[in-house]
């Protein structure tokens, strides 16, 4: 019987996964669990914040279908991607006699859902993983494609692996309890996806931009459904990032990372960065003369209309330019730029001067 809450499917080298977005998911998580033969002990990964609100409506779901689940509770944001939280972890998996047959279950945004999916890839050389994403840039992004990682002090996501989840089940109805600010900044992922792949996505959004950020059921999961899908059928097609394609999804992310890391995880959160990146490529690719100022204008208006910050006033600008150098896509040295040749059609440059990545980032902090 068809999944009438699936979004996409995701075709890796190792087989196949569903992608699936409804409201009340949770709910359904103990048959969904036991459909991909996940019937042993779950070990529950979330934060904080996410414990009571969903991680414990997790937990019983799970053992009202006779999944026995324990839970890990970690400190919310982005600095519990340590190796000693996963440290701590791995601890408790062995105080726990983990099995490989068991399940690691990430509960939350994207920090629970990497530092998991990192445990789940390296704990016993590696253990079925699950993601329920409860923020929006957990939904769209973060869950999707199997990049899992820790931090290390110089530079976000270092240290990690490629490592396919189960399944991707995400519950719209949590969006309904995030504050505007981290509803915002998931919505950044989604805008980014239309802007590289999907011109008319970028149409719905600019027409519906208010009611997005109301999560009207209806609107908000058609939407979420279909950048999910996006972001699907990108790793579908090139997995590991080898053949140019996945790449594209970094669009916005060289600067966005950068100053994440520079301001010490404090000041911005991810899509926050994500989105003054966006506008940092667009304005150098149209200095370089790939599109227009009508789109750098087109894309700085629907930001700011979901309260997305699109400059970075006071930030240093060696720091940032820092943090750049240590991005994971570089090569010989250099920054490989994702950048617009259109609404929905996207490049990516290894030639732009370093003198107008200077003169950009300068504009963007001034």
């Amino acid at each position: 019987m068809a999944d009438a809450d699936l979004a996409a499917e995701v075709n890796h080298s190792s087989g196949t996964y569903p992608v699936v977005a409804g409201w009340g998911v949770i709910n359904t998580l103990g048959d969904r669990f036991t459909d991909l033969g996940l019937t042993n002990t779950a070990y529950i990964i979330t934060d904080s914040n996410v414990m009571n609100l969903y991680g414990r409506n997790v937990q019983r779901a799970l053992q009202k279908r006779g999944i026995p689940a324990h839970c890990f509770i970690i400190p919310a944001g982005e600095t519990s991607k340590s190796f000693e939280l996963a440290q701590g972890i791995y601890n408790w998996l062995a105080g726990l006699k983990a099995e490989r047959g068991h399940a690691i279950v990430s509960v939350g945004g994207g920090v629970a859902g990497d530092l998991a999916g990192f445990v789940a890839a390296t704990y016993l050389r590696g253990m079925p993983f699950v993601q329920v994403p409860t923020s929006m840039a957990a939904m769209v992004d973060a869950s999707i494609g199997g990049k899992v990682a820790v931090n290390l002090p110089q530079a976000k996501n270092l240290v990690g692996a490629f490592y396919q989840p189960k399944g991707v089940f995400a519950d719209v109805q949590a969006l309904s309890t995030l504050g505007k600010r981290e509803l915002a900044e998931g919505w950044a992922e989604a805008i980014k996806h239309g802007f590289i792949l999907d011109a008319s996505l970028v149409d719905v959004l600019e027409e519906h931009a208010e009611a997005r950020m109301e999560v009207e059921p209806d609107i908000s999961t058609e939407v979420i459904r279909r950048s999910m899908a996006i972001k699907a059928n990108v790793v579908s097609q090139d997995e590991r990032e080898t053949l140019g394609i996945r790449i594209m999804l970094n669009y916005g992310h060289t600067i966005g990372h950068a100053l994440e890391s520079s301001t010490e995880y404090g000041r911005f959160f991810h899509g926050e960065g994500v989105a003054v990146g966006m506008m940092g490529a667009a304005s150098m690719a149209q200095e370089m003369g790939l599109h227009s100022q009508d789109l750098v204008d087109r894309q700085r208006s629907l930001l700011e209309r979901f309260n997305l910050p699109t400059t970075a006033k006071g930030v240093p600008v060696a720091d940032i330019l820092n943090g750049m150098s240590l991005d994971k896509k570089s090569q010989g040295g250099s920054n490989r730029w994702v950048m617009l040749e259109e609404v929905g059609r996207s490049v990516v440059r290894s030639d732009v001067p370093k003198d107008l990545v200077e003169k950009t980032v300068r504009e963007l902090t001034a």
